[in-house]
């Protein structure tokens, strides 16, 4: 059975969400870095297309940390909005 071939722009575009989509980047992150790992495992593709599929995983796991990040912020004001005193 043939594997399927995930798109090397559309796994780069999913990357770049990653980055600039505030919650849903944790979504589109995970899932380039699967179609990222899943295509870079089976393609026979010329160099220029690796690094597309490259650039996108490097792309979703900066938009992951950031996401990370971020929601740690959100937690820590939370958690200090709840304990200041009215």
């Amino acid at each position: 059975m043939e594997e399927k071939r995930y798109s090397p722009s559309g796994t780069l575009a999913l990357g770049i969400l990653a980055i600039f989509l505030p919650v849903i980047g944790l979504i589109t992150g995970i899932i380039a870095i699967i179609f990222a790992n899943k295509s870079l495992k089976t393609t026979e593709d010329t160099e220029a297309i690796k690094a597309l599929y490259l650039g996108g995983r490097v792309c979703a796991i900066i938009g992951l940390c950031y996401q990370g990040l971020f929601v740690l912020y959100l937690i820590f004001i939370i958690a200090l909005a709840i304990s200041m005193p009215y």
